[in-house]
This record gives structure tokens, sequence and C-alpha cells, in this order.
């Protein structure tokens, strides 16, 4: 199964030779695919798995890291979980490379992932914490940390390339972003440094400002050379937001600048709907500078809560772009 310990057969020896007389012979000094059958020992979260080093048939778990860093290295996906959105896979990401089956979100359903005849089943934590073992009896099975856990998202996007054997090719990727963020932060410096930004998400029953802390979008700001506000600072050391009540909306007037989405993940419309209209309806919330400025822009939170990925996090600089010149 899947989560039993890697051991070394005459199988496996004979594939690793296999790939290592290859690499002697292989052209301009580039390592060729392994042998087919070749394996290699991951540790996980939730154990050790013996996992192919070049899958054939890939299903993910979750729309985050395991989806899109498998669309940005063409890997051949069997299914995944994908996003409650249209479309539900981010148009930031690469076309797959062969049409794969959508799970939807946060469905994990043993008996229809055996039907697609895996080789190699990747989700993170939260995606598998109670169906572990279930899973990881069809084949083989890694589950990795993300935010959740308080991994950095560049970490995740790393540990899922190297389950998924493209780490250098990641690596490449995240030096390709690091690139666009530094010069973004470079060109835009002044007005940078004039504005401080708040970051919100109206979700189905309330509204929470997305702290500075380790998820996603307050990295990439930070990366972007983003302010934020004082009221962006986490109470507590790891919260990743904070809530505010229609009567607390006044803690936002130390922003110069107001980036909002609605929902993310399980997202329910009209609810979400519901609560924006709520919360900006009131006389606190036409009261805030920066409404009352005009600096109040909505961006896409496919890419800005849904993300996780160096595409996810390109698209963002991308969207900060289009917003700058207006400020």
């Amino acid at each position: 199964m899947g989560h039993e310990p890697f051991r070394l057969t005459r199988r496996t020896l004979l594939a690793a030779m296999g790939a290592a007389a290859a690499a002697a012979c292989g052209p301009g000094g580039q390592s060729p695919a392994p042998g087919a059958g070749a394996t290699k020992a991951v540790k996980h979260p939730y154990g050790e798995s013996t996992v192919p080093v070049s899958p054939k048939r890939v299903i993910t778990l979750d729309p985050g890291q395991a989806l899109q860093v498998a669309l940005e290295h063409s890997i051949p996906l069997a299914a995944s979980a994908t996003l409650d959105a249209d479309p539900p896979v981010p148009p930031y990401l690469p076309a797959p490379a062969q049409p794969f089956e959508h799970l939807g979100f946060g469905q994990v359903d043993v008996e229809k992932l055996a039907t697609f005849g895996p080789d190699l089943i990747i989700g993170n934590t939260a995606s598998l914490q109670d169906k572990y073992p279930a899973v990881a009896g069809l084949t083989a099975t890694v589950a990795y940390a993300n935010t959740r856990d308080k991994v950095e998202w560049h970490e995740a996007a790393l540990t899922v390339a190297e389950i998924l054997g493209v780490r250098e090719a990641q690596q490449r990727k995240l030096g390709e972003y690091r690139a666009r963020a530094s010069e973004f932060r470079t060109r835009n410096g002044q007005v940078l440094g004039a504005k401080k930004v708040v970051l919100l998400r109206f979700t189905t029953d309330e509204l929470r400002i997305i702290t500075d802390s380790v998820i996603f979008p307050s990295r990439v700001l930070t990366d972007a050379g983003v302010r934020r506000t004082p009221s962006s600072a986490p109470a507590k050391a790891g919260d990743t937001f904070t809530k505010v009540s229609p009567e607390q909306v006044g803690v936002l007037a130390d922003a110069d600048v107001i980036l909002h989405m609605s929902g993310g993940g399980a997202f329910d419309g009209g609810k979400v709907t519901s609560t924006f209209t709520k919360y900006t309806g009131g006389e606190l919330w036409k009261r805030l500078p920066a409404v009352q400025a005009g600096k109040v822009f909505e961006v896409p939170r496919t890419s800005w809560w849904d993300g996780g990925s160096s595409s996810a996090a390109t698209s963002m600089l991308g969207d900060l772009d289009k917003i700058l010149p207006t400020l």
C-alpha cells in the first residue's frame, strides 16, 4: 500500500541501476527520465509513502498547491479537486497536459477515487485528515503541510513539487516570481511608501481583516512592498484574520486603500453578497477615508484567496499594477 515504508527490493534496485546507467550517457549533462517503475520514499505529516518517481496518473485532493503546482509543470492528472467558482480551474494557471475529472471542492470519495486507477494521490493535511488510511489503501498517498499548518506558501509549493519530481523547475518558477516582485517594488516604491493598505475578506457571515501573517496574500503583498495598516496586525502571533463586526468598521479608518474580496473556498454567493451589503451599506463604512476618497478595490478571490502558487502570486502583482496608477 502507498503508506508502507520503502523497501529496497530486487525490482527497485534494478530500476535504480538502470536509471543510473542512463544518466551516465544522458545528452548535454541533463538528467534523463528515471527508469520505468522507479520509486522513492517520501516522509510526510501522516507517515511515509513509497511513490513513483515519474507518476503517470495523479489525483490532487485540493485546488491549492497540489493542483496548481501540478498544472504549472504539466503533471498528468487523472482527477483533481477544483474550486467552487466559474471557471473551477483559475485561468492564471497553464492548461492541463490532458483532460482530467473535476471532483469539486472539499469532497474525498474513496470509492470514486479508486475508479481512476491512480498511481499517486496528493493532498494537503486538511483534505486527508479524516480519510488518509482509506485513501492510502488505494495507492501511494502523500499529505503536505500548508499555511493552515503555518508553513509558508512557497515552501508548501516546493514540497508538492518535490513529491511530483519537479522541484528544480519549481525553484525556477519561484525565482521568476521573486524577480517580478522585486521589479514591482522598485518601480512603485514612491507610491507604495505613501499609502497604507488593508486587505479584507467578506465571508458568508462576517467581515475579516486578512492580517499581516503567514497567509498567502499577505506574503505576496509584503514581497510587493505594500505597507499594511496597524489594523492589519494580528491580535496574537499566528492569527491570519481579525473579525470585524458592523459596529467595529471604524477600525478601518487607518487605511488609505481598501482591497477586498468576497468568499473563497466553499463559496456561497448569496450569503456572501448579503454580508457585503450589510457592511458596506452602513454609515460607518461610508465615512471611512478610503471609501470617501474612492480608494476601494475588489480583487479576484481565486488568486488572492484560493491561490498558493507562483502563477497566482504573479497574477496578484498584475492586479496591483492595474490599481496603483489610480492612487
